[in-house]
């Protein structure tokens, strides 16, 4: 179990969320981040389908319809990821440094910093690297997947599944 930080630390930090993260622009802050690294991981994973755009088509429609239940989901969940990050700046930082960091994060320079941070996933030379990263990673998924299924099947093929209880 993950000890309980400091109730002084604990406040500062969720100061600094409430400050940096207006509760007014969380969706659209998680939505921009989630959105930036989907739209990378379509090019990159998607690029073998080119030749078939049917196929292609059938893919990004299942995923343009999970992307929409997805962040309503993401949504739903915003105020327990304030409140983690609260918890995690209160255990990584001391309560001097959580106060350098509020003072930062009210000055316009660390307002505009913190509600930024998540654009540089979208920034040119950022994406020019993930995209390099992703391209090198999908072989390895490819293989995964394949193998997975494979040991899955003959699994399931010796050990038929049952219905799962308490889940």
């Amino acid at each position: 179990m993950v000890a309980e930080p400091d109730a002084r630390a604990l406040a500062l930090a969720r100061e600094i969320v409430r400050v940096g993260y207006p509760e007014d622009k969380r969706e659209t802050l998680f939505g921009a981040a989630a959105d930036a690294m989907l739209k990378q991981m379509r090019e990159v994973m998607l690029a073998k389908l080119n030749n078939d755009p049917a196929a292609k088509a059938i893919i990004e429609d299942s995923i343009a319809r999970f992307v929409v239940l997805g962040k309503g989901v993401m949504t739903r969940h915003i105020p327990a990821f304030m409140e983690g990050y609260a918890h995690a700046y209160a255990r990584e930082f001391t309560p001097a440094e959580l106060e350098t960091i509020l003072a930062f994060v009210r000055t316009p320079a660390g307002s505009h910093f913190f509600l930024r941070a998540s654009s540089i996933l979208s920034d040119p030379t950022f994406v020019q690297a993930n995209a390099a990263y992703l391209r090198e990673l999908q072989p390895l998924i490819d293989d995964m997947r394949e193998s997975l299924t494979k040991r899955l099947l003959e699994y399931y093929q010796a050990h038929p599944p049952r219905a799962s209880v308490g889940s």
